[in-house]
């Protein structure tokens, strides 16, 4: 069993972190395929490999490969396409999760904006209130934005190494504060 039944589990954890994100399991299926496979490999074989329909298959790859986790690869004198996955797993977390959470800060920002469009002649109480709310949320939102982006361009293990240890030294600080 041994070499089938960790590839077994790997693909299973790509299908779950597909349906994580939202996906169909087809995606991470996919993504396990093309992360195991040596050579890039066409969309027939990517079809048969996980038992779905190439139809599906296409679908599925130009998500894929728009968000950066495979690549699409021409071989010297075959017209078919072939693809690869992205192997860094870094780069896989990077491209898919950062990625995703940068296109919902921005859809964040442009709904903010427009809500607040909606109540900038409202000199009501309430619509005070909820001005003062989607302020706070859009600063939040810039500040996550400038943080994802910060993780994308940096060496995301030291980045988040300093973090640590700058909020272990926080909370030391606190721990001194509430002793005294």
């Amino acid at each position: 069993m041994g070499i089938e039944e960790a590839r077994r589990i790997i693909m299973n954890h790509f299908a779950n972190a597909a349906r994580r994100f939202g996906l169909s399991e087809l995606y991470g299926y996919i993504y396990g395929v093309l992360f195991f496979a040596d050579e890039p490999l066409s969309l027939g074989e990517i079809a048969e490999k996980t038992g779905y329909s190439i139809s599906h298959v296409s679908s599925a790859l130009k998500l894929l490969e728009s968000v950066g986790l495979v690549t699409r690869v021409k071989k010297p004198g075959d017209k078919k396409a072939y693809f690869t996955a992205i192997k860094n797993l870094k780069e896989w977390r990077k491209a898919a999760y950062y990625n995703k959470l940068l296109e919902d800060i921005h859809q964040t920002k442009i709904n903010v904006q427009k809500a607040l469009e909606e109540i900038k002649n409202d000199k009501s109480e309430e619509a005070q209130k909820i001005r003062e709310k989607l302020k706070f949320m859009l600063k939040r939102n810039e500040i996550t934005e400038k943080i994802v982006k910060l993780l994308i361009r940096s060496d995301e293990e030291k980045l988040l190494e300093k973090l640590i240890l700058y909020l272990e030294e926080l909370e030391k600080e606190e721990l001194k504060k509430e002793s005294k």
